[in-house]
Parts: C-alpha cells; structure tokens; sequence
C-alpha cells in the first residue's frame, strides 16, 4: 500500500509553522495589551504629577498674596467698621454716606473670605484621621453652611469611620454651599452620607440645571468657576482634602434632574 510521506511531511510541517503563528499573534496581542495598559497607566502618572506641580506653584504663590493681602485688608476693614459706628451716632442713619461704607465693609469681608480660601487650599496638604461619626459630620457640615434648606439623610451612616474630622466637614461644606449656590432660590437640596461595602459616601444633590457636557472634571480645577461672584476654589479644596484621605470625589447630572456629587472615601 503506497504512504505519502511527503504530503504527511507537509500537512506535519503546516500544522506545526499554523501552531506557531497562533501562539505568536496571541502573544503579540497579549503584549499589545499589556503595552496599551502601561501606555494609559503612564499617560494617567503624568498627568497626575503635572497637576500636583501646577498645584504646588499655585499654592506657592496663593499663599504669598494671601499673606500680602491679609494685613492691610485687616486695617481697611477695622477703620471702615470704625466710620459705620460713628455713622450710626448720627441722626440720619440711612443716608448715602452710611451706604456706601457699608459697601466698603461688605466688601472687605468678600476680599476676607477670598483669603481664607486661599489660606485653605494652601493648607490642604495633609489629614489626621481619627474615629469620627460620620452622621455627625454631615450634620455639621450642613450647620456650618446656615442654610436650613438642606435635607440631611443619615440612615444608612455607619457608627464610626476613620478620617480627619474637621478637614472632611470643610469638604462637605464646601459641597454643600456649592450646591445651594446652584440652586434656585427656595429649592432644598440633599445631603446623605451611607456604608457602601468598604467605603464611605456622602453624597451631595442640587436642583440647579445639572452639568454642562464635559464640564465634570473642569469643576474641580482652582479657580475654574461659571458664576459672578465666588473664588472657584470651594470644590478644589473638597476634591484635594478627599484625595488626602485616599478617597475621590465625582460629580454628575442626576437622572431626576440637578447635579450630584459623591465623596468615597476607604
């Protein structure tokens, strides 16, 4: 019976060069893979440490014009303070000249408020966490806003969480005010912080108009701000103080309407 050793030879050699290319096209995919992971890894690396050095120069020089400010606003605002009260000696306390240093008044505590921000988000560089009761922060940091349209829903808090305090009650605040701020006058918003597996959120929700498209991570930028009045630096000093304790802070436009932010923190 006649055997085709050569077509056997062949069909052998075919099967073993197909093998080969198998194995060699689903290494160069596993490898492209792996390259494109890295390549994103590296992309998100050194974005992340191009911010951190943006953030370092700016809080560098934020920290000198605050300095630079403080003092001689202190002065401005004492002797205007000064000239309100002898205003009100006066007969008339409601004429123009009262008027317009209570301008000047009002006025020196916005520039005293933009220090203070600016003083903040040079500080926000380390946390002390401690067991802290997270139902009690979240109504804190509601109280601190004094606001009374803000829902506070604290059923699903766990007992206690490891983080630092006063510094997450100033991110909350800051959340919260941010939210009131986006609202329409008289609208209530919510605010509920709940155990999500091995994390902690709080989640924040206004009824303003929801987020403009591709606006999200721009909110968190120092400075970055769509309204007239306001620093911009509220929600830069929240996402910084919750990166500090390892956790992230995400905003949204709500299903129901308005705009919803999250703080996670492990």
């Amino acid at each position: 019976m006649y055997e085709p050793l050569e077509a056997n030879a062949l069909r052998q050699s075919a099967a073993r060069s197909l093998g080969v290319a198998l194995v060699t096209v689903i290494a160069l995919a596993i490898a492209t893979i792996v390259l494109w992971r890295l390549a994103r890894r590296a992309e998100h690396l050194q974005a992340a440490a191009e911010r951190d050095r943006r953030l370092v120069t700016l809080g560098e020089m934020s920290a000198v014009l605050a300095h630079e400010i403080r003092n001689p606003l202190a002065a401005l605002k004492g002797h205007a303070q000064l000239l309100l009260e002898r205003l009100d000696e006066r007969p008339d306390r409601s004429g123009p000249e009262r008027q317009k240093v209570e301008r000047l008044v009002s006025e020196a505590r916005r520039l005293e408020r933009l220090v203070e921000d600016l003083l903040s988000f040079v500080r926000a560089n380390r946390v002390t966490p401690a067991p802290v009761d997270p139902a009690l922060l979240l109504r804190d940091a509601a109280s601190a806003v004094a606001d009374d349209r803000v829902d506070v829903d604290v059923a699903g808090a766990p007992p206690t969480w490891r983080v630092d305090g006063p510094r997450l009650q100033q991110a909350l605040a800051n959340l919260i005010r941010n939210a009131l701020e986006a609202s329409p006058d008289g609208a209530r918003i919510e605010a509920a912080v709940t155990r999500d597996g091995e994390r902690l959120v709080f989640a924040i929700r206004d009824r303003g108009a929801g987020l403009p498209p591709g606006d999200a991570e721009h909110l968190f930028e120092p400075f970055h701000t769509t309204r007239i009045q306001g620093t911009g630096l509220g929600l830069a000093v929240a996402r910084r103080i919750v990166e500090l304790h390892g956790g992230r802070v995400t905003a949204r436009t709500h299903p129901d309407g308005g705009a919803e932010f999250r703080v996670m923190i492990p």
